[in-house]
């Protein structure tokens, strides 16, 4: 969400530690807005712009990844106001942290469909809304309201972004999972009278698995974590499971723990992390989803390995035995964070080059149009390159926006 706003995104790893001056509002003509989220340092931050998605290069790069999906979502989309307007408010109003201006939704919409990758989202919550008015919220009605009128279908949505960890999200103090249950339930009733064709994705946990790297297992550092069968317990009736597979965390954030190095990042220990998620997550799903498809989001590039700067070649492998692993397991979609933003993105966000990971996603699909007929079973001794031949769902790449 933050790249169609502008807002605070991570540094670049060279930028880190060197103090970056930060616009303010009457800088750059943008609504102010309190867009660290909780538990993190500001430090970690700084500002980006709106990216320019009329660019050329950049459409002609992205519609080459296609077929997709576009998630416009991530943890800044959770407090971010709809203003059905083309001139910024000063600020965001009380419980929200960023501000999306009608014509920048109006691009991304139209980027989508230059694309060819449907719009998958979440929905603003902001901080202030409580009581079970999950949907009451003008701004969130108007925003799905203003997406309809434009003849934009949204093929998949989720209530909220990463409820695991709630607070970090920017919900209320005091958020659980029976808060989440009830504003749900509130969703779910309102997507399936005012919009039956979008498919409702449900609960978009975090960072869970039986293991000690799991870096939500156990507490986020003082963040409290919903677990996914808490929050699971009250989604029964959504079209699919997701959840997001975090299998370590970037050097970025070294103090709090859960570190890799590059010399793992083509071991069995690492790539067989994403088995492990799945198999935790699969674990909730038979007994409050059962039969209903995986959706996952990846940050391959971000916790793969801890790697600092553009990710070197050899992750091109790690990335097809990834989408080869998820792919004979009931994972429909793979989403890929990000397509341009920050250091691990599918492309280089200055020159739009592309990096190893698109590499990997054009090949992974055609890997299993050509090879679909001859999937072999798990238990098969094949190893890698047998994987990326069962890759059954092409890798499908999302933006931070």
């Amino acid at each position: 969400m933050l790249e169609v706003t502008g807002a605070k995104f991570w540094k670049p790893y060279k930028e880190i530690g060197n103090p970056v001056p930060q616009p303010s509002a009457a800088a750059d003509g943008k609504a102010q807005s309190d867009d660290t989220p909780a538990g993190m340092s500001a430090d970690l931050y700084q500002y980006r712009p709106p990216i320019d998605l009329a660019n050329p290069r950049l459409r002609d790069m992205a519609r080459a990844l296609g077929p997709a999906y576009m998630r416009i979502s991530g943890t800044w989309a959770n407090t971010t106001y709809f203003a059905d307007t083309n001139i910024p408010p000063r600020d965001p109003p009380q419980g929200y942290g960023g501000v999306l201006m009608r014509q920048q939704w109006l691009a991304a919409i139209d980027f989508s469909r230059a694309v060819d990758a449907p719009i998958v989202t979440s929905m603003p919550t902001g901080r202030a809304r409580a009581g079970g008015r999950a949907l009451a919220a003008r701004p969130s009605r108007l925003w799905l309201a203003f997406t309809k009128k434009m003849a934009e279908r949204l093929p998949a949505i989720e209530y909220m972004n990463e409820p695991t960890l709630a607070s970090m999200g920017g919900a209320p103090k005091g958020y659980d999972a029976a808060a989440f249950g009830r504003d749900f339930r509130v969703f779910e009733a309102f997507m399936r009278k005012e919009y039956p064709g979008t498919k409702i994705l449900a609960p978009g946990s975090v960072g869970e698995a039986n293991t000690g790297w799991a870096v939500a297992t156990g507490g986020y550092g003082n963040l409290e974590v919903l677990t996914a069968a808490d929050l699971a317990a009250s989604t029964g009736g959504a079209d699919a499971f997701s959840y997001h597979h975090y299998g370590a965390v970037s050097q970025r954030c070294t103090a709090m723990g859960y570190q890799t190095s590059a010399d793992q990042a083509l071991s069995e220990d690492w790539l067989g992390r994403t088995d492990q998620t799945l198999a935790y997550y699969r674990g909730v799903r038979d007994k409050f989803m059962p039969g209903k498809p995986f959706w996952t989001r990846r940050r391959q590039m971000r916790h793969a390995a801890a790697i600092r700067g553009r990710a070197p070649f050899w992750t091109h492998s790690g990335t097809l035995d990834q989408l080869g692993r998820l792919a004979r397991q009931q994972v429909d979609v793979v989403i890929h964070n990000t397509l341009v933003a920050s250091d691990y993105g599918l492309l280089d966000e200055d020159s739009f080059e592309p990096s190893p990971t698109s590499g990997a996603r054009c090949s992974g699909a055609a890997s299993w149009e050509r090879q679909s007929s001859t999937r072999r079973s798990p238990t098969s001794p094949a190893c890698t390159c047998m994987r990326i031949a069962c890759a059954a769902c092409p890798a499908v790449w999302r933006f931070l926006f």
